[in-house]
């Protein structure tokens, strides 16, 4: 087979497509280093490159396989030695997998010309998959900058998550792109501004973004549309979005400052575990008042025509009328008519002006002037 080389500047996507398939199929090369950005930050392609190889050769009859981690503690050269350089008594065939493998590589530079000796030779295992990451280290350096034509290199960079500036849709960025390619395979529908919101709120590594796919299918959800996006984030964002949120429409301006203060201090944590700055969860902030706002309005126009009916306005919402739900919904009451939606949602819209056409760099501020004029009412 004739070796395929790859550029570092080529869709990752599309790499991993193509070798992912190969891995299949079982059609990979005598060796496929697998190279990650910054080290091994980024590992998710390769890894999974390495998943879908590993599950083709145990399903294999007569294969002598070595599957090692090169972090492990538990690493032994002299094991990987013999496997080298020792044909299998029992078995036709012999395969290699070496994962996270840069450590090994550098410590052992030798391992890096045995490897590229192999790939020329019809002896030793077949495939070799080494999955490393960028380094400046001396074995990682012998490999990713061989020009053997039979060392075979996947290299990946991490996916843009801005759009082109000819296509401006976030939907159209490499890595909303991506969640919608992985959530089709997985059976998840995303819809028009999903992809894009989704790669905004949970960042552009595909780890990150098949994990929060992966929730969105823990909790049986397979029509994805971008207000559930929003909704989901929001509620899963540490409860600090959404009480910030619930403390706006109960009329409690300390409380929504005391958040807003602890926000800005320690950021928020995301549904996939990941501390985001007040700056990057300010949609997310935005979109929990802005769900918030949607479901007061629809409670004052269920009770403008079922005055003593509460459980039915928040039902109407799509919630459950449990005791918390309703002490919840009543203290809001207290706060929530019509004008004062309005004044949270002339409020909310300003804030997006000032960060998004007004050009203002502190979401804090911004955030801060919201608490000032939204409650300029109680005043």
């Amino acid at each position: 087979m004739a070796a395929t080389r790859s550029s570092g500047n080529s869709d990752p996507v599309l790499e991993y497509r193509k070798w992912a398939e190969k891995a299949y199929k079982g059609e990979l090369p005598k060796l496929l280093v697998i190279l990650s950005p910054s080290s091994e930050e980024e590992p998710w392609f390769g890894e999974q490159i390495c998943k879908i190889a590993r599950q083709y050769l145990i399903s294999q009859n007569g294969m002598d396989f070595l599957d090692l981690d090169g972090n492990s503690p538990d690493f032994d050269i002299n094991t990987l030695d013999g496997f080298l350089n020792s044909p299998s008594l029992f078995a036709t065939s012999q395969a290699l997998i070496l994962s996270r493998a840069s450590k090994v590589l550098n410590r052992y530079p030798r391992l890096a010309d045995r490897l590229i000796e192999l790939s020329e030779s019809n002896d030793g295992p077949s495939p070799i998959i080494v999955h490393c990451g960028s380094s400046s280290g001396a074995g990682v350096k012998i490999l990713s900058g061989t020009r053997k034509k039979a060392v075979n290199k996947a290299r990946f960079r991490k996916l843009y998550s801005d759009p082109p500036p000819w296509k401006p849709d976030p939907d159209s960025s490499e890595a909303a792109k991506f969640v919608a390619s992985e959530a089709a395979l997985m059976n998840l529908k995303l819809h028009r501004g999903a992809p894009g919101l989704l790669v905004s709120l949970a960042g552009s590594s595909p780890s990150d973004l098949v994990q929060a796919l992966k929730h969105f299918e823990m909790m049986g959800l397979k029509d994805i549309t971008e207000e559930k996006v929003r909704e989901i984030a929001s509620h899963s964002a540490e409860g600090s979005a959404f009480d910030f949120a619930d403390a706006i429409f109960v009329g409690d301006s300390p409380k929504a400052l005391s958040i807003l203060k602890k926000m800005s201090r320690h950021g928020v944590r995301t549904w996939g575990g990941k501390s985001i700055s007040i700056r990057d969860a300010f949609p997310i902030v935005v979109s929990s008042l802005t769900n918030e706002l949607l479901k007061m309005r629809k409670v004052l126009d269920y009770l403008s025509t079922n005055p003593r009916d509460l459980s039915g306005a928040i039902e109407s919402t799509g919630g459950r009328a449990n005791k918390p739900v309703l002490a919840k919904i009543q203290k809001r009451l207290a706060v929530c008519d019509t004008a004062y939606l309005n004044l949270v949602s002339q409020s909310i819209m300003s804030s997006e002006k000032r960060l998004k056409i007004e050009g203002w760099r502190d979401p804090v501020k911004i955030l801060e002037l919201f608490i000032i004029s939204t409650f300029k009412k109680k005043n």
